[in-house]
């Protein structure tokens, strides 16, 4: 009999444990502890370098490759719990963010700025800032910022390459936060040189056995794998991924061609002003569509869809709006608040390999070429009219992506991106929040996505920079978004309801630049999402 009441009081103590600290949150659901696909041999990978258009088994393998994820919940399982954050002026909100970390180079530097506020602070480089100055604190609230994330989105993360030390990037990421995490292979790292298949040209002064160690790979380790993860203090549902249809580069025969001359000296000038290294990199596979279903008490169905995007670099404007506009048809259906962000690499260039004969005949299709043309021979004024239009559509696009496109004579090619996504309206009539108020931005700077993308003193603050960008501006784009779907109609409807729409969206410039080492060439993105109407204090404010 005492064995049984002191059972039954233990059982009554856990449950009370339970009670009070919030650990009855159980989903009704059942949750994939781990799960993961069946990855590629070293030989296999071998064999993808040297034909990517594979058959058999191994074409079956690849193909479950890329339509199944890496799906870990042992953080949960582990009794880790989102923690109950409250704001003054925004209620109980949860925080996101989202960083591409430029290949996991910097993968324990990353660790670091997550977990360890006094490492960061170790990390700092004194020459760049002094201790006592607004831009050093400046720095550490915002790493303070990325520490209390969520949910984190992250590009560019490796799974056993050499280049990041064969680290399972998203993994260690996950296990260091205490997070559950999603992850999805977009491809395969199967370049020859990766592999030790092949030597490429060193500059003169590399030792040769700096050289052979370069070559030198560990086939035991090396898994290959480039893609997106999800990292979540919320524990994951569901999550889908595959190829999309639109892929507007082919990263294993477009990095195969020879490299002709205009693309030699074009790296060669991004080597040598922006410190910018270009060189070939053989892939297979894909970019994808992912998705990862979180279970979040509170929102309609328990559930925050989060969207990872990472769009194609090496292309035109138009392949990568051709690639957002089919992500949007994927997630018509869905009923409950949306996170769309990654990197949307939203410049107006394309960096995959040209030539003489490539941009000869992109320049004959460029309409406004043959309206300069056409205006020299009829205009005696045509000089200064041709180069006053050309300062003023820079100007008009300067750090600003969602500028208005006007064909022929001021155009934007970048602009058809967003308005395809501001035209954009789920099946149940809610859409993506375009709004900018002042008082919901950052530094109170008002204007077009504002409360979601911080914008600065003109367009929008880079999150983006090459190694050595030239002056203030020159090599930095603004790459990286966030748009929000919540229970806004209009995109633009300022009386509309503020549930769990964005707030304060903030690039981490600062934190990330300070540093002896940058942690990647991309800036994080954060935006906090009340789950009650919000209550503005004080206008400007920040959080």
């Amino acid at each position: 009999m005492k064995k049984i009441k002191f059972a039954f009081a233990l059982f009554f103590i856990s449950v009370s444990a339970s009670l009070l600290f919030g650990f009855n949150d159980q989903p009704s659901i059942d949750l994939v502890r781990y799960s993961t696909p069946e990855l590629l041999s070293f030989d296999e990978l071998i064999s993808l370098s040297k034909n990517p258009y594979p058959s058999g088994p191994l074409l079956i393998k690849l193909k479950k490759l890329w339509t199944t994820p890496i799906i870990s919940n042992e953080a949960y399982y582990r009794g880790v719990r989102p923690p109950a954050r409250r704001n003054p002026e925004l209620g109980p909100f949860l925080r996101v963010a989202t960083w591409n970390i430029e290949k996991s180079f910097e993968v324990e530097g990353a660790i670091a700025v997550f977990t360890d506020r006094q490492k960061y602070q170790s990390m700092v480089d004194p020459s760049k800032v002094s201790p006592s100055s607004e831009k050093y604190q400046t720095a550490l609230y915002e790493r303070d910022l990325l520490a209390e994330a969520d949910v984190v989105l992250l590009q560019e993360m490796d799974i056993g390459v050499k280049r990041s030390e064969y680290r399972n990037a998203p993994k260690e990421l996950a296990e260091a936060l205490d997070m559950n995490y999603a992850y999805g292979a977009a491809y395969l790292e199967i370049d020859p040189a990766y592999l030790g298949l092949e030597t490429i040209e060193f500059e003169e002064g590399v030792k040769d056995e700096e050289a052979m160690e370069y070559f030198r790979v560990d086939p035991a380790r090396y898994k290959g794998l480039f893609g997106s993860a999800v990292l979540s203090r919320y524990p994951i549902k569901a999550v889908t991924v595959f190829p999309l249809r639109n892929q507007g580069y082919d990263w294993y025969w477009g990095e195969k061609q020879r490299t002709t001359f205009l693309e030699k000296t074009r790296r060669l000038g991004a080597k040598t002003f922006f410190l910018s290294e270009l060189h070939r990199e053989m892939k297979v596979g894909n970019r994808i569509f992912m998705r990862v279903d979180l279970h979040v008490p509170g929102l309609p169905n328990d559930t925050l869809t989060v969207i990872n995007v990472h769009l194609e670099i090496k292309c035109l404007p138009k392949a990568r709006q051709a690639q957002i506009e089919e992500i949007l048809e994927y997630i018509k259906n869905i009923t409950n608040p949306v996170v769309m962000a990654g990197d949307f690499n939203s410049a107006p260039t394309d960096l995959s390999p040209t030539s003489v004969g490539r941009e000869v005949k992109r320049q004959i299709k460029n309409p406004t070429n043959w309206f300069s043309l056409a205006a020299t021979q009829v205009l005696p004024q045509a000089l200064l009219v041709n180069t006053t239009r050309a300062v003023s559509n820079v100007t008009k696009n300067f750090q600003n992506p969602t500028a208005r496109h006007i064909p022929v004579i001021a155009p934007n090619y970048v602009a058809g991106l967003f308005k395809a996504v501001e035209n954009y309206r789920f099946h149940d009539g809610y859409a993506f929040d375009f709004r900018g108020d002042s008082e919901r931005s950052v530094d109170g700077e008002s204007g077009l996505l504002s409360n979601s993308n911080q914008r600065d003193r003109v367009g929008y603050k880079t999150s983006f920079q090459v190694r050595r960008p030239l002056g203030p501006v020159i090599g930095k784009y603004r790459l990286d978004w966030v748009f929000v779907k919540s229970f806004l109609r209009d995109p633009k409807d300022t009386s509309g309801p503020y549930r769990f729409a964005p707030h304060f969206g903030r690039t981490l410039e600062d934190m990330n630049t300070v540093l002896v080492k940058q942690i990647s060439d991309h800036h994080p993105n954060v935006v906090a999402l009340p789950f009650e109407e919000p209550l503005i204090g004080r206008k400007g404010s920040e959080n």
